[in-house]
């Protein structure tokens, strides 16, 4: 029995001795690989020198003196008001000084687009329209197979053609 535990303590011991891990590392010898090691106490201490010199607090400007100074970002605040007593705030200016007269925001609308036709109705930008109905400043006037005709107050005709056709859709009517 002695000489069972003896012999495990030492296959024991063997074993932990020959694992990898307990082992120092070594340097492969394949390729190009370069090590910088110190060679003597003098690069040790010259290293240690230069962390002392960085070491002392640096001076610098007193936060008295940071916080006398000006802001240096001018604030102004543009503002009109509008025809119900609000006010109506625009948008900064460019760079390069304040615009002479008030800008005013214009208003750009979706295109408009046909996407459908069917029972002589229009799909118009996902809402469906019938003839007379207004469309923005137009009036639908005409529905045809494949476009339709919009009519404007002061005479322009506006065409709009079907944008995309779709073969997978089929609708038979009996």
């Amino acid at each position: 029995m002695k000489t069972l535990a003896i012999t495990s303590i030492v296959l024991t011991l063997t074993l932990q001795a020959s694992n990898p891990i307990n082992t120092p590392m070594t340097l492969p010898s394949v390729g190009n690989v370069t090590v910088l090691q110190a060679k003597s106490d003098k690069e040790v201490a010259w290293v240690d020198e230069q962390i002392q010199a960085i070491l002392p607090s640096r001076i610098g400007v007193a936060d008295g003196f940071i916080n006398s100074l000006n802001d240096p970002i001018k604030y102004v605040s543009l503002a009109l008001k509008d025809g119900n007593g609000g006010i109506k705030l625009l948008a900064p200016p460019k760079l390069g000084g304040l615009p002479s007269m008030p800008l005013v925001a214009q208003i750009v609308e979706e295109p408009l687009r046909l996407q459908g036709l069917m029972n002589k109705s229009a799909l118009i930008n996902g809402k469906w329209y019938r003839m007379n109905d207004a469309v923005r400043s137009y009036t639908l006037a005409e529905i045809k197979p494949d476009s339709i005709l919009l009519s404007g107050s002061k005479g322009q005709k506006l065409i709009l053609f079907i944008s995309k056709q779709n073969t997978n859709i089929k609708i038979n009517t009996k």
